[in-house]
């Protein structure tokens, strides 16, 4: 693996911190604008295209999903590993997650242009895995002012520009973490009234979701493939999800100087609740 690119960067104060976790907890996600460096950029696009260009990558057993998410990118790249304790995202993550927090997983992804999709067309909006707190079909929504707690977030960290909807940016419901239940529609769903907001953004620049947000990629209409880096966090109690789970074991040289605390952020925690 080659050498990490990723700089150490800098924190919010705590004061910022409580405000974008704030508005994380009400929106169910926080664009922050610019806060990746050029060369971080270029090495984490460069170790994502050598990863694809990888023939075995793609045979069904290795390190995809569905094609276009490729899995467990610490292992291949220093500079992926290192993203993970990289500031302010760390930080943020233990704000709302907690101190003890984890990386569950962390899937880089590239999505070619499809030049069948319809420009923002309907499709793919889901939340991920289960829903944590599913309510009754006669209760419309959680209340507003106890936010269900956030297990599970995701940090986005695109590595090409995405600064219009033909070229499939992520988009979300605002709101749509408070509704207890999968998307009902599949054509522009809204929550409380407002609308997807789409995640138009410039290489170098990050975004986060809760990942009981109603979300997507929207369709990649463009002549040009998107390219994503980024993290999922979880709670401790969450279990990672590495592939191939009971039998997966950590390569030796993913630990290669590895602070502290990157390495509680790639599991290795102490003693706790059950064991």
């Amino acid at each position: 693996m080659a050498l990490s690119a990723i700089q150490k960067g800098e924190r919010f104060t705590d004061e910022e911190t409580e405000q974008i976790r704030r508005c994380f907890l009400r929106d169910g996600y926080y664009a922050f604008g610019r806060l990746m460096e050029d060369d971080e950029v270029e090495a984490l696009r460069a170790d994502l295209q050598r990863k694809w260009d990888d023939p075995r990558m793609h045979e069904p057993a290795r390190d995809q999903i569905r094609g276009t998410s490729l899995m467990r990118m610490f292992e291949y790249s220093y500079a992926f590993r290192d993203l993970i304790v990289r500031e302010p995202f760390a930080s943020l993550a233990e704000a709302i997650l907690g101190d003890d927090c984890h990386c569950m997983s962390q899937n880089a992804l590239y999505t070619p242009p499809n030049p069948k999709a319809v420009e923002d067309g309907p499709g793919g909006w889901h939340l991920d895995d289960l829903v944590h707190f599913p309510l009754p079909d006669g209760v419309p929504r959680h209340d507003p002012a106890v936010p269900p707690p956030c297990f599970v977030m995701q940090i986005f960290t695109p590595l090409t520009d995405v600064e219009a909807v033909r070229y499939g940016p992520t988009q979300v419901v605002p709101g749509s973490h408070f509704a207890g239940r999968q998307p009902q529609e599949q054509d522009r769903p809204t929550f409380d009234g407002r609308d997807p907001h789409s995640f138009l953004v410039r290489k170098g620049d990050a975004y986060m979701f809760n990942n009981q947000v109603w979300h997507r990629g929207s369709p990649n209409a463009s002549d040009r493939t998107r390219l994503m880096a980024g993290v999922t966090y979880s709670k401790r109690f969450i279990a990672q999800k590495l592939y191939p789970f009971i039998d997966y074991r950590m390569p030796d040289h993913v630990w290669a100087e590895a602070s502290p605390r990157l390495q509680r952020m790639l599991g290795r925690h102490s003693k706790g609740a059950y064991g």
